[in-house]
């Protein structure tokens, strides 16, 4: 792929950075040359520099791991990185006029600018970046994952999911191969958004005051916040909204740094969704310690170790069920294997709502899960009232086999729905909920009908974490 100029201003003419490398073939050096009568021409080192900027696209990066085309923001505190910052001005005192006055790009500082120049580019505009210099292979060849168990406070329980953190978008085809490879309930691919790029011709340098030197240009949009572009993929399809892999990927950012505040906003197909800290996410300085008995007390234990649960809130919107006619209702009973249920309803998800008289008619269930396909929709959601002497409210499990899921460990989206059906049942507006699956999973639902919303709220423990090689295919 031919590379296209890049213009800067420049006080001593139009300089041209540009690509010395012709069609199909990878970017090895840059160069800057000046139109003025006292034109100059310097190498900029590889192509590698175009992306200092982009260690905030790579988690988990072990500092064993250097690669020359990344670099950690020196205002990151995390370990995963932080790019919070990345459409604002760097310190300006870096960039000053020379006390000489030289417009010459000779030297460390004229070598930060360009640097600083080349992030700003990457991080404003990465994909197009990415693809107008052929580099697309190099940053997909490692994607950096975690798999987090969602709705427990226990490994191994609850659901698992696995969190893809992305450069940026990549087509259906290949978000589904990678959900496919991990072959679990549910995989989420965020990606943090980005101001749009600036309108052609807009300056990334500038003349100084003095006009005798370069600076780089201030941008007027406000940096985005903690908002992230999410999609939910199974092993067979997408989902139009999943809650345990939303809850996980507020955890993933969240425990790794990569946010700072306490909301995060996610933006899907369905809408806005929000996830707030509850509790597990803020650190004492002090490293916990363990007690080893008779050997010495109060051995140092790691810190990332606690770094690995906490609680999320979901704010997410509800989804009524309106009853069925008694022919449809029957064959949702049929395909439950059941003679009859209380009541059979359907919500906009494509979900059937069917509640049963007894905690233990929900437990014993045994579906036949062809007939669920023929049914259509997404799936089934059975459910009853809780015992009277367990610390829950209600209970329920979920049979999605259209999803490629028979049955689902602790569906959060689920609850959208049951939240309110039994709210108005109980005339409660807070429940306790489980879901009965062989794993289990514990939720916290909040109604709020005037606002249309729902509150889901659960623990998550990461499991698991590391980076997807070979990643990049067509």
């Amino acid at each position: 792929m031919a590379c296209r100029s890049l213009w800067l201003n420049s006080p001593v003419g139009s300089p041209v950075l540009e690509c010395q490398v012709g069609k199909g073939m990878s970017c090895e050096s840059f160069r800057v040359r000046s139109t003025s009568d006292r034109g100059f021409e310097k190498a900029w080192g590889s192509w590698r520099a175009l992306t200092k900027g982009i260690e905030s696209h790579k988690l988990l990066r072990s500092e064993s791991r250097k690669e020359t085309f990344t670099r950690r923001s020196s205002s990151s505190s995390s370990p995963w990185g932080n790019d919070d910052g990345a459409n604002t001005a760097m310190d300006e005192s870096v960039f000053e006029g020379s006390p000489e006055g030289s417009a010459s790009i000779d030297g460390d500082k004229r070598t930060e600018l360009m640097n600083e120049v080349m992030r700003r580019l990457s991080e404003e505009d990465l994909e197009e970046a990415a693809k107008k210099y052929n580099y697309e292979d190099e940053l997909f060849a490692q994607i950096d994952f975690a798999q987090i168990n969602a709705f427990t406070k226990k490994p191994f329980r609850g659901n698992p999911a696995a969190v893809c953190y992305l450069p940026y978008e990549r087509n259906d085809d290949w978000l589904k191969l990678i959900a496919k490879e991990f072959n679990l309930p549910a995989t989420a691919f965020v990606i943090k958004r980005r101001q749009s790029k600036q309108s052609e011709g807009s300056p990334l340098i500038a003349a100084d005051e003095t006009g005798t030197d370069l600076k780089p240009v201030k941008r007027v949009n406000p940096p985005i916040g903690n908002e992230f572009d999410i999609r939910w993929f199974t092993t067979d399809a997408e989902l139009g909204l999943c809650g345990h892999a939303t809850l996980a990927s507020a955890h993933m950012l969240f425990s790794s740094g990569l946010v700072e505040g306490d909301t995060i906003i996610f933006h899907s197909k369905k809408g806005t969704l929000r996830a707030s800290k509850v509790s597990g996410y803020d650190h004492d300085d002090e490293e916990p310690s363990v007690d080893r008995g008779d050997e010495e007390a109060d051995v140092p234990y790691p810190k990332t170790v606690e770094l690995g649960k906490g609680v999320v809130e979901l704010d997410f919107p509800l989804s009524m069920a309106a009853q069925v006619e008694a022919a449809e209702a029957g064959k949702v009973s049929d395909a439950l294997e059941v003679a009859e249920a209380v009541w059979v309803g359907r919500t906009e998800l494509g979900d059937y709502l069917v509640e049963f008289s007894s905690s233990k008619e929900v437990e014993l269930l045994h579906p036949n899960y062809q007939k669920i396909k023929e049914l259509g929709g997404r799936g089934v959601i059975a459910t009853a009232r809780a015992p009277a002497d367990s610390e829950f409210d209600v209970i329920s499990r979920f049979f999605a086999p259209n999803l490629g899921i028979n049955e689902d460990p602790v569906t959060g989206s689920a609850h959208t729905t049951l939240g309110p059906y039994w709210a108005g049942k109980l005339g409660k507006k807070t429940l306790e909920a489980y879901q009965a699956s062989a794993r289990g999973g514990q939720i916290t639902v909040r109604v709020d009908d005037s606002a249309g919303r729902v509150y889901l709220q659960g623990g998550a423990v990461l499991v698991m974490a590391g980076t997807l090689l070979n990643t990049f295919c067509e």
